[in-house]
């Protein structure tokens, strides 16, 4: 590598958080959930930084894109940023999830429904009568999360068949870790992260659908959808579907889409339809799809982070359910005040004590009483 390569490495490392001394444990190990959107991903990174931040570093991309508006890094890709790293002596561990095909449609839809497919308000969307937007989800069916990274980006030789009895693949390459997992099996992430990892991840639910403001249009959406024939035979015919499901789970999954479907078909966008709506749509739209503050854990390292990191952990190993998050800038708030109240307690103590030594001293300091010259001492008690 030549040292301007190196230092242009370096510095990109700086802009993604990447420590480069060995060390330092969290450094020598890296995790990048390298995958598509709305697959469970950020379930995934909250749970691995909750649980193993001094661990472990952690990186969230789902392509270039992301480099580019989150870090400015225009001139290099997510695959150059893991060689490198590696090259540098770390342990590099590369996750993709896969979702099965309709539920991973619908998501990708209402992550940003609202200021990107209809350019308005969650407000007003609740307005929208459910078929107006069951047609939309329709005309945009084939073109929506047609992306498998372990396969596409990867560069590596996939399997010809998906473990089903590990529930994961795991495929090394020049040194990296390439793991595949599913979201249907969340439910063993941790074992199976403990299996490869060598670390206990405690998992927790993370920027669900469900859970979020359009969630009320969402929950009718799938209420209301019924698959129309020819979609659900596209379905059917899923290459993804075949090699991530066996043949138990797919006709499981198909039977039940088969039941929520209508004998009717739909004709979708073609691709040149699918790229005019989606010229229109961004240049209409009016807020970043790119979203910074939506994990439970952002992965600070700082003092007040690392407190109430601890703090939720524990919960969570108690087996409570908590929405608490690690924020920055909202645990800071909270260490400050804690820090200012837990001072104000201190010198009020020291108050107390001061004041009650005072009267103690006050009700037991004896007396000199001159008497017939001569002196008497005189206690109180």
């Amino acid at each position: 590598m030549s040292e301007m390569y190196n230092e242009k490495m370096k510095d990109i490392n700086a802009r993604l958080g990447i420590q480069d001394d060995l060390n330092i444990e969290k450094n020598r190990k890296l995790i990048f959930v390298y995958c598509p959107p709305k697959v469970g991903s950020t379930t995934l990174v909250s749970s691995l930084r909750l649980s193993a931040s001094d661990k472990l570093t952690i990186l969230h991309l789902h392509n270039e894109i992301m480099l580019k508006v989150l870090y400015n890094i225009t001139d290099v890709t997510v695959n150059e940023i893991i060689q490198y790293n590696k090259q540098l002596g770390k342990q590099i561990y590369v996750v993709d999830i896969f979702r099965t095909p309709v539920e991973h449609k619908m998501s990708s839809l209402f992550e940003n429904i609202d200021t990107f497919h209809f350019n308005t308000t969650v407000g007003d969307l609740k307005t929208y009568d459910i078929k107006k937007i069951i047609t939309r989800f329709n005309n945009l069916f084939p073109h929506l999360a047609p992306s498998d990274h372990f396969k596409d980006k990867y560069g590596i030789v996939v399997p010809e068949k998906f473990d089903f009895e590990r529930k994961y693949l795991l495929v090394e390459k020049d040194g990296v870790n390439y793991i595949k997992l599913r979201l249907k099996d969340s439910s063993y992430w941790r074992q199976i992260l403990r299996n490869i990892l060598h670390i206990d991840i405690f998992l927790v639910n993370d920027y669900e659908t469900d859970s979020k403001a359009v969630k009320d249009v969402y929950t009718n959406f799938k209420n209301n959808y019924k698959i129309p024939n020819n979609l659900l035979e596209n379905i059917k015919k899923s290459e993804s579907l075949s090699y991530y499901l066996n043949d138990e789970e797919r006709n499981t999954y198909i039977q039940s889409w088969q039941n929520k479907s209508i004998n009717e078909n739909h004709t979708p966008y073609t691709v040149d339809e699918y790229s005019l709506y989606n010229k229109i749509s961004l240049e209409n739209h009016h807020m970043s799809e790119i979203q910074t503050d939506h994990y439970m854990d952002c992965g600070c390292v700082c003092v007040a982070c690392e407190r109430k990191r601890r703090i939720v952990l524990e919960k969570i190993k108690r087996g409570e359910k908590t929405k608490e998050r690690i924020i920055h800038e909202e645990t800071k708030t909270e260490y400050i005040i804690e820090k200012v109240n837990t001072i104000k307690n201190k010198v009020m103590n020291k108050i107390n004590i001061l004041n009650k030594v005072k009267n103690n001293d006050k009700i037991s300091k004896p007396r000199k009483i001159i008497k017939n010259n001569f002196i008497t001492i005189h206690t109180t008690t």
